[in-house]
């Protein structure tokens, strides 16, 4: 594997940039406390985000289904062949999704590391980015120029298209893919990680007041602490490739741990045991929501996901970010009776019962979770409490 091409799972080639200890309190360096900027919140039902990216205009129906949910994640990509640029296709999504539902709250993708750059990815801050900003002999995928978090001129670059974009009322926050590409021990500058936290939390201390930060940051594996310390700088953080074995457990703590210090948790869902081949084989998208709504495929991320939902834990289950209508791409969390049934609040914490099984309580469900044959049991209680 060259170095171009690591791999994001690769644990062993992480720069631990942490400037304390895994103990310390995550409150105690930078991040305004105010939650007044999150998503509104109840116990009512499942909370829901979604990541989404269509490069001409989305359908009014698919507008109202982004509308549903809590938070967007606008990504890359955003109305480029619409707009002209995907900074002007990104707001003009965010205008028509405000203007169906003003409370969702919408992140603009901010990619920390990749420069990505071909017809779906015309930036119109591009035009000020000096290629000589980049790393001498390192690309992303073999062709994409990486960004270098020493080059002071690059750094304010950087922090300047976020507050850009943050400076519009449809434009929530920022979300910052990609931390751990920037803590990789062989990239070819010295002590890169710690540069980066210096941009990142310099963006946290001149970002206008009631706007979020979220971050793809915590991951099982990627440092010491699972970059747990970016916490420090940021409003929560998005988890993605925590479905293995070895790494269940100890994400589910790590989690647990975030969201009872006020951050936010955004966990990416996917079905579990499914027939991929059959999957493809479905050419209608009402057919594809309701193949992959069945319990055995969407109950394992669900019911992990229960384990550990407190106030500001939000759940995504998809098959895919590409809106257009060719990739018929499950996206909709309200589509899924399993998501928007009544909930209620937990009755306490979840409970190790031994040998991979968790369960909790809720109002209106029990949850039961085997995190080694990666199945749960959903159980719907009546308004007496008595399952059903």
């Amino acid at each position: 594997m060259s170095d171009s091409e690591v791999d994001d799972n690769d644990i062993s080639i992480r720069e631990d940039a942490s400037r304390s200890s895994d103990e310390e309190d995550i409150n105690t360096l930078n991040r305004n406390e105010d939650q007044s900027a999150f998503p509104e919140w109840n116990w009512d039902h499942v909370h829901t985000w979604v990541a989404i990216r269509r490069t001409d205009e989305y359908s009014d129906e698919q507008i109202h289904a982004l509308a549903a949910q809590n938070i967007v994640m606008l990504e890359k990509t955003n109305g480029v062949r619409a707009y002209g640029s995907v900074e002007e296709g990104t707001l003009q999504v965010a205008k028509r999704i405000k203007k169906v539902n003003p409370n969702v709250k919408i992140l603009f993708y901010h990619n920390s590391m990749v420069h990505y750059t071909g017809p779906n990815f015309k930036y119109l801050a591009y035009e000020d980015f000096n290629e000589d900003w980049a790393m001498t002999g390192w690309k992303w995928m073999r062709k994409y120029l990486s960004y270098d978090h020493t080059n002071l001129e690059f750094r304010e670059w950087w922090i300047q298209r976020a507050l850009d974009m943050v400076a519009y009322d449809e434009i929530d926050g920022i979300f910052i893919d990609a931390i751990v590409k920037a803590e990789l021990k062989r990239l070819p500058v010295k002590n890169h990680g710690r540069a980066y936290w210096d941009t990142a939390n310099e963006l946290r201390e001149r970002l206008p007041e009631g706007k979020i930060l979220i971050g793809n940051a915590v991951r099982v594996g990627s440092t010491k602490d699972c970059n747990y310390k970016h916490l420090k700088y940021l409003d929560g953080s998005y988890l993605e490739n925590w479905c293995k074995a070895e790494s269940l457990k100890k994400t589910l703590d790590l989690m647990s741990r975030a969201l009872k210090q006020g951050r936010i948790i955004m966990l990416k869902g996917q079905p579990t045991h499914l027939d991929e081949q059959k999957l493809k084989r479905i050419t209608s998208l009402d057919k594809k929501y309701s193949y992959v709504g069945k319990p055995e495929f969407i109950g394992f991320a669900l019911g992990y996901f229960l384990l550990i939902a407190e106030k500001h834990a939000y759940f995504s289950y998809r098959t895919g970010v590409d809106a257009s209508p060719r990739a018929k791409s499950v996206f909709d969390n309200t589509r899924f009776d399993a998501i928007t049934r009544k909930l209620g609040e937990p009755m306490g914490d979840c409970a190790d019962e031994g040998d991979g099984v968790f369960t909790r309580e809720f109002e209106y469900l029990n949850v039961k979770v085997n995190i080694q044959t990666m199945r749960s049991e959903l159980t719907v209680k009546d308004n007496k409490g008595e399952e059903l």
